[in-house]
């Protein structure tokens, strides 16, 4: 391997003394001697076999070469810089615990799950539960971030959008609705339904989707969480209603489209405004990246 003409101690001097106009300054910022700093120079010099700087009278002139080198530096200097705040966030992030709340395991156990490949010593804990204690969980300051769907605007958050739901009706393979491209709410009245808890928004969609037809269903079973939608649907038990891409099951249940329910909606990942959290920002920037 040839021996470059040139030390990294030699070009972040170079940047220094362009950078402070003099070699008492960019002594006094890299806490070396003048000799030092003059050094280095010449030795860059010879090895380059460019001058660097001319002295006029008590200042020291870059020459053109010395500056184009010098845009490079700069350029050094400023990764130098993105790699200490890679580390120091990387030793933040060790010893921080990010909490997260969720009513579905997906999208957001997937996020989660790509942001520790990035971060894999930052501890995650994760509360599940319907919409209402999510929300609360984060407008409370009791979690760092929710991820959910038909999120209301709020001046106290900040929003990125994580993935597109839509409200689907779940039934077994074995019910004549699967074989459908959609159903009506009209046909659920003499069907066995499963509703969800008071503060699901699925059930809030639902509710406001039959009163606008003014029809009323009085459901068999009422569950409280996503999950036991699809295990009720799963044992048979009846139809009931959960946002398209919320789990990571594939069989025991087909999904089956709404047709008063057309509407896609925005998942969010949500949080404080307020509240400075390098690891949540780090969160929400990943979402620009991911594939």
């Amino acid at each position: 391997m040839t021996k470059k003409p040139y030390t990294y101690n030699q070009l972040n001097i170079l940047d220094s003394v362009l950078e402070e106009g003099n070699y008492t300054q960019a002594a006094k910022r890299l806490g070396v001697s003048q000799s030092a700093i003059s050094q280095a120079l010449s030795t860059l010099e010879n090895n380059l076999g460019f001058k660097l700087f001319i002295q006029r009278g008590r200042h020291l002139v870059p020459t053109d070469y010395c500056l184009e080198l010098g845009s490079l530096t700069s350029k050094i200097r400023a990764v130098e810089d993105d790699l200490e705040q890679l580390i120091q966030r990387s030793k933040i992030f060790e010893a921080a615990i990010l909490k997260v709340a969720l009513c579905s395991p997906l999208p957001g156990t997937e996020i989660i799950r790509q942001f520790s490949k990035r971060y894999p010593k930052l501890q995650t804990e994760i509360y599940f539960g319907n919409f209402y204690e999510t929300f609360s969980r984060v407008v409370n300051g009791q979690v760092d971030v929710g991820i959910l769907a038909n999120v209301p605007k709020d001046d106290r958050l900040q929003f990125k959008k994580c993935a597109t739901q839509r409200l689907v009706a779940l039934c077994s393979p074995n019910h004549p609705f699967a074989s459908r491209e959609s159903i009506s709410l009209t046909e659920l009245a003499s069907e066995t339904v499963i509703f969800r808890t008071h503060g699901s928004t699925t059930q809030k969609l639902i509710n406001e989707a039959l009163a606008k037809i003014n029809l009323e269903i009085t459901p068999t079973y009422i569950v409280n969480t996503q999950e036991s939608v699809y295990d009720a649907v799963y044992q048979n038990l009846g139809v009931g209603f959960a946002w398209s891409e919320s789990t990571i099951r594939k069989d025991g249940f087909v999904k089956v489209p709404i047709a008063e329910l057309p509407s896609d909606y925005d998942e969010v990942v949500f949080s404080l405004k307020n509240v400075n959290n390098l690891v949540v920002t780090a969160l929400m920037n990943s979402l620009d990246t991911s594939g």
